[in-house]
């Protein structure tokens, strides 16, 4: 009787287990192949990026400091998307948050739905969007906000130092 518990306990255990690991795995696999994409893309364009940062399953930005270049990446079912922008023409770069309101028991919560970069240029009027939190891709956000802070102080060091060269 004793034998029959165990085996029963250790195929429940690996009915849970199993699916977990599969999903996990598959992850890691795709984190794997939009590093690759991603890296791949940049050489593709003659970038030679140094320090990317790579977050979630979707997202990847990184700047080649010799021809004063950024590249951004997010994948969308599947398909990659790719941004380059030539920091020389920016003018702006600032934080948006978009977030929701909500009553919850009596009380007023803030959920925040999206987070984005938004990149403005010298030489036109259109503006980049370089997506750093959506809820509905990522559901919690992790270390989205510092890396939102690294890359907007870069960018604004690289239009500040091309203010001063002008």
């Amino acid at each position: 009787m004793e034998s029959t518990s165990t085996i029963i306990g250790v195929i429940i255990t690996l009915i849970i287990l199993l699916p977990i690991i599969g999903i996990q795995r598959s992850q890691t696999s795709k984190k794997k192949k939009s590093k690759k994409r991603f890296i791949d893309e940049a050489i593709k364009n003659n970038l030679n990026i140094i320090e990317p940062d790579f977050w979630g399953t979707y997202y990847a930005i990184a700047i080649d400091e010799s021809k004063n270049k950024l590249i951004y990446s997010k994948i969308i079912n599947e398909v990659y998307n790719t941004k380059i922008l030539d920091l020389n023409t920016i003018n702006s770069c600032e934080i948006i948050r978009t977030n929701r309101t909500f009553k919850n028991n009596k009380v007023f919560k803030t959920e925040t739905d999206k987070i984005d970069l938004v990149i403005s240029f010298t030489t036109n009027k259109d503006i980049e969007i370089l997506e750093f939190y959506n809820v509905d891709v990522n559901l919690e956000m992790t270390n989205e906000i510092a890396l939102l802070e690294k890359w907007e102080t870069k960018i604004k060091s690289k239009a500040h130092k091309n203010e001063q060269a002008a």
